[in-house]
Formats: C-alpha cells, structure tokens, sequence
C-alpha cells in the first residue's frame, strides 16, 4: 500500500492512527499541495489532488480518510477493530466520525480561520461559542466512556483526536474533566504518540527549510 498525505493536514493524521493503530505495512508519501511541482506530480495520480490517498495493490485508490479506514480494517487481520462488529455500536462509531469529521473540524476551521482573518470580533466569538457546545457533548460523551464509543478505541478516535490536536495550543484542554482524561491517555496510545511524532518532525523540517531561506 502506498499513502499520500500531508502530516499537518487532520484528515492525514486521522488516517496514520488507523494506519499505525492496524499495524499496517505502507509506504509513506509526504505530498506538499502548497508546492507546484510535487502539487502537478499528485494531481497524475489524482486529479482532485486530494489528501489522503491510499493506494493498494489492486490498483485502487481511495481518497476518503473514513473509507480508507474502512478498508483497512476489512482487509487487514492484526492490530485494532477499528469498526465494530456489533451493527449498533459500529453505527454509533460512524455516527461520532462524521460528528468529529462534518461539524467539529469544520467549526474549527471556521474559527481559527475568523481569529487570523476577521476584525468581527462578536462573529469569531459566535463561532468560538458553536464550537465548544461541539466539545461540550463530546466532554458529556466521554463521562461514560473511556473512548469515544466504549471501552475500545475505534475510528471515532481516530477522527476526534485529530481536532484535540488542532486546539491544544488554543484551548486549556486540561480544563475539562473528561475530555482532559481522554487527552492525556490518548497521547500516550502508541499510535497517536506516532502521529504527533510525525507532526512534530514536520514542523521541524519547516523550520528548518525557512532559516536557510533567510540566511
């Protein structure tokens, strides 16, 4: 399998979870969209230029982070059930993806987005408050739940904690009751511990690339 990502893009980083979480063999392919060559070299591959990519042996490719987790989990044995058996509580796992996935990244998005942007300071603050009524179900959530969907980590960790990482430098996590526990034992899954290994690595090389800019 080969995986085209980007390690500070969430939905790559949701990806590598499950990846990392399923013990799955890859090869890594770090894509910059920001950089035109290697934007025009994915686009041959994929036309959308859309991240993350998987593709597999039988020549498929798959650019959806759930779908990708989706077939991971189906095809490969070792590692974690990332999508449970059980129809209900697999029901409850796709239910918490795609309210980690279609509402809460995007509430994200659309702060940080009007912190950097917006002079409309009770139209950021409107959107602050969206969002932690967003974090505020998923604290209740957590209250009766080790992880998001039960005792057993699923793909609907694999979407929230992704968001977690977007805000830690943002929001006093720690200042939840619940969702601070889950914090704290989430960085200390081996996957995840990969993951901002990986962002952290990144972050480095950026810096890096932009001192030799300027000297």
């Amino acid at each position: 399998m080969d995986l085209y990502y980007h390690p500070l893009a969430r939905q790559s980083q949701k990806t590598l979870i499950a990846l990392y979480e399923k013990q799955a063999s890859f090869s890594p392919h770090i894509i910059d969209l920001g950089d035109a060559f290697s934007r025009r070299s994915f686009q041959q591959l994929n036309a959308e230029a859309k991240l993350p990519l998987l593709h597999v042996r039988s020549k498929e490719f798959f650019n959806d982070a759930s779908i990708i987790i989706e077939y991971i989990d189906n095809y490969i044995s070792s590692g974690t059930q990332l999508i449970p058996i059980d129809k209900t509580q697999a029901l409850y796992v796709r239910l918490y993806d795609r309210l980690s996935d279609h509402q809460l990244d995007r509430e994200i998005d659309a702060w940080l987005e009007a912190i950097n942007t917006s002079s409309n300071q009770i139209h950021t603050k409107r959107l602050e408050r969206t969002m932690l009524a967003s974090l505020d179900h998923f604290d209740r959530r957590l209250a009766n739940n080790h992880w998001v969907c039960g005792e057993s980590f699923s793909l609907a960790d694999c979407a929230f904690i992704p968001c977690l990482k977007a805000l830690e430098s943002r929001l006093q996590l720690l200042d939840y009751e619940h969702i601070g526990r889950y914090w704290i034992q989430a960085k200390l899954r081996g996957s995840v511990s990969q993951m901002l290994e990986e962002i952290e690595l990144t972050l480095a090389s950026i810096g890096q690339t932009e001192q030799r800019a300027h000297t």
